[in-house]
């Protein structure tokens, strides 16, 4: 149920920071919420439902990219979600400082594994010089929005934990 909460969150992130800051003409700047659900799985999701939550996250992003090849965020996550998962178990991902420091460099190499399957899978990718541009910029506003993020999956996760310990109890 909670895997369920996160991916509608996420969902709703999506889909208001398309609109939102596209009228501002700030849709470039817009912190990659898909990636960030990866990353807070990875460090508190068992492995199967973690995969099949960052594959999911990676679709619904998929399915706001218009330009990209379908999958290509999908594959991002989950690549994203193994990764982190391999380095949290030497970096502590529930303290901020690591967490953000984590977020922006998976967010550089999540941009560099975006132009790698773009050149591989599209074969009319011209766009390499606009996202050299953002990816510092998009690293820097994801790892902002981490911190905060997190928190409000960690809450989430606490009420459906509630809601669970209290109508065993019934």
């Amino acid at each position: 149920m909670k895997y369920g909460a996160w991916l509608l969150l996420t969902y709703l992130l999506l889909a208001l920071e398309s609109p939102l800051l596209g009228r501002a003409d700030f849709q470039f700047y817009a912190p990659d919420v898909a990636l960030l659900l990866a990353l807070y799985l990875a460090s508190r999701a068992e492995l199967l439902p973690g995969l099949m939550c960052a594959f999911a996250a990676g679709l619904l992003k998929d399915g706001f990219s218009l330009a990209a090849p379908l999958g290509l965020f999908t594959e991002i996550n989950v690549l994203t979600l193994l990764a982190a998962r391999v380095l949290s178990r030497r970096v502590d991902l529930r303290s901020t400082v690591p967490l953000m420091a984590t977020t922006a460099a998976t967010s550089l190499v999540a941009s560099a594994l975006f132009l790698l399957l773009s050149a591989i899978f599209d074969r009319d990718f011209a766009g390499t010089d606009q996202v050299l541009m953002m990816t510092l910029p998009l690293a820097l506003m994801t790892m902002l929005m981490m911190p905060v993020l997190s928190a409000v999956f960690d809450r989430l996760a606490r009420m459906f934990e509630r809601r669970s310990a209290a109508s065993v109890f019934r």
